[in-house]
């Protein structure tokens, strides 16, 4: 890996101006601050995809740059109409940029660093049946893993959640709450104010944390199939 000398901070602060200019008049009056700041996040995505390829060669296919997502909000339905949401974001996964199967995933705020696994989509009612069924087929292997010592830097999972364990589970199910759930997904806080190097490291590592609970996810989601659009 080559040296290491991306500045998050010159993209936290472009996007906290931003989040304090959210119209295209200012944007396209700043698209020279917009590229290098996306291009910091750019290099810590690829350095921590290029340790996470020592183990899984396959990620080195990952088109890092087209990969990150755009920064521009559908407004169409909402009240908000700020056209940009002022986040960098990037599902590090080898299987592509959907949410299914989970990997990896980074955002950049103009304030915290997040890195982030397990399944954030709730909107696919098939892949929440499957979670659900795998927790309850196999409630000790899941119980194992959340209460594993070295996962504890990722509780607590976190996701949309019903007011009742749905039938047919029993509602005294000792793992009820997760049950409840209908997305399940893990977010972490980086530092951000680290040297390159020390980031990097301290990303992948949590990245190793999440793996099990990624292949927990993922194995339980097998046959799942992405809707086409």
């Amino acid at each position: 890996m080559s040296e290491l000398n991306f500045d998050l901070a010159l993209s936290q602060q472009f996007l906290g101006d931003l989040a304090r200019n959210n119209n295209l008049d200012w944007m396209h009056a700043h698209q020279t601050e917009y590229k290098l700041a996306r291009k910091q996040f750019e290099d810590l995505a690829r350095a921590v995809n290029e340790q996470l390829a020592m183990n899984n060669p396959r990620r080195l296919d990952i088109d890092i740059a087209r990969r990150i997502s755009r920064l521009n909000r559908d407004t169409r339905f909402s009240n908000d109409k700020s056209p940009y949401n002022p986040v960098f974001r990037i599902h590090l996964s080898p299987w592509g940029p959907q949410p299914i199967p989970c990997d990896l995933f980074l955002a950049l705020t103009p304030d915290t660093l997040i890195v982030g696994g397990g399944l954030f989509a709730s909107q696919f009612a098939e892949a929440t049946a499957l979670v659900r069924q795998a927790i309850v087929d196999q409630a000790d292997a899941f119980s194992a893993l959340i209460q594993a010592p070295e996962f504890s830097v990722c509780l607590p999972i976190k996701g949309e959640s019903l007011k009742r364990v749905p039938k047919p589970f029993p509602a005294d199910h000792p793992l009820a709450d997760y049950l409840k759930m209908k997305s399940w997904y893990l977010e972490c806080f980086a530092q951000g104010n680290l040297a390159p190097s020390e980031l990097v490291d301290q990303i992948t590592g949590l990245a190793e944390s999440m793996r099990p609970f990624n292949e927990f996810l993922n194995r339980a989601l097998a046959s799942f199939t992405m809707p086409q659009r």
